[in-house]
């Protein structure tokens, strides 16, 4: 029974530590999805903003170039440069749109932005003015310059916006895995309270069925377990089986000139006797007042009359000190039942053969051992 309550033990604890585990997944797994969210919303929004602040670059190093009127400036490169410029801008715009962001951060900006693409064709015919009528500078540069300052003042915008947005979404998604830490926190200790709680009933229920399984003086198996351990053999219909009920010779004796005190250490001795000359698969209990049983599994008829034998041998060889002093000496008889061959019979049957067989002891003088003939 305490190994049945050992395994079961093992069993809930190890689903508890399966259950603690799945959690820890489902925490690293949330967190690793996080991060792959907040790369794929706004990672590549700061690159295309990125990229954008480094078309303004190449904008304003061209205006410097047409400032200085150095042989560096391209009207043509010019052109590329406000043509990627054009492109950029929508492409902001929808990924903008399809962040998490709430559209009411940005919606301005995006419609600056878009005012400003909107004049990037003018700009760019000023461009080619200027290639066919240098007079044209004064115009281009100051359409350059307010382009430039535009963008420039739009890009870092956004890119404050963007990045305000990812600290916010990384401190919220942080702030969630705590919360999620928490709720499996409490989940586990909850769950190992109950673990504990269902352990100890376990325990207690042990505690019961020994109580209830054992003799309180002798701590040997009662009555009741040795019926429902014989009852549960027999049902399987051993092919080999004994039953012996073992009785103290004039018991009542040591009770009438010691008293009970002493008598309950004579019990005690027996039982340590008992304990000591039998082991598994045999069982061995206390049926009540002065009488013991065993009853043997696996036994030959020889092995279990030999082991009858020993025991009552050694009782009548043993002084056993009752009240501190006085040394007693007492016999005990045995009634043996035994049947080879798988057969129906039932634990009723065979206690009567091994009462019977105890009854003929007693009559034929005591400290003796009769086997039932059937």
């Amino acid at each position: 029974m305490v190994i049945s309550i050992n395994k079961i033990q093992v069993r809930i604890w190890l689903i508890f530590v399966l259950f603690l585990g799945l959690c820890i997944w489902a925490v690293f797994f949330f967190q690793q999805q996080s991060r792959q969210l907040l790369g794929s919303d706004f990672t590549a929004l700061a690159i295309d903003i990125t990229q954008a602040q480094e078309d303004v670059h190449l904008l304003k190093r061209s205006l410097n170039y047409l400032k200085t009127d150095s042989a560096f400036f391209d009207v043509q490169e010019l052109e590329r440069i406000l043509l990627r410029i054009q492109y950029r801008v929508p492409l902001v715009s929808r990924k903008m749109n399809n962040s998490t962001m709430d559209d009411f951060v940005y919606a301005d900006k995006i419609k600056e932005l878009n005012e400003i693409r909107s004049r990037l064709p003018m700009v760019s015919q000023q461009a080619i003015l200027f290639e066919q009528d240098p007079s044209a500078k004064a115009t281009l540069v100051k359409q350059l310059t307010q382009l430039e300052l535009e963008l420039t003042e739009s890009y870092v915008e956004f890119h404050n916006i963007i990045q305000t947005a990812s600290d916010i979404e990384r401190r919220l998604k942080s702030e969630l895995t705590y919360l999620i830490w928490g709720l499996i926190a409490a989940i586990l200790l909850v769950v190992s309270a109950l673990l504990l709680v269902l352990i100890r009933l376990y325990h207690h229920k042990e505690r019961l069925t020994l109580q209830n399984n054992r003799d309180h003086l002798t701590q040997l198996p009662n009555r009741r377990f040795i019926t429902e351990q014989a009852q549960k053999v027999l049902l399987n219909r051993p092919k080999q089986i004994g039953f012996a009920i073992i009785d103290l010779d004039l018991f009542k004796k040591v009770n009438d000139l010691y008293g009970h005190p002493a008598g309950d250490e004579v019990l005690k001795e027996i039982a340590s006797i008992l304990q000591h000359s039998i082991s598994a698969p045999n069982f061995v209990a206390r049926l009540g007042g002065e009488e013991f049983c065993i009853l043997f599994l696996e036994q030959s008829q020889d092995d279990a009359i030999k082991i009858c034998e020993e025991i009552r041998q050694k009782v009548e060889q043993t002084k056993i000190k009752v009240n501190n002093s006085t040394l007693i000496h007492i016999t005990l008889s045995t009634g043996l039942y035994y049947h080879e061959g798988e057969r129906q019979t039932t634990f009723s049957q065979i206690y009567q053969y091994a009462d019977q067989a105890l009854y003929l002891a007693k009559k034929q003088g005591r400290n003796r051992l009769v086997l039932h003939d059937l």
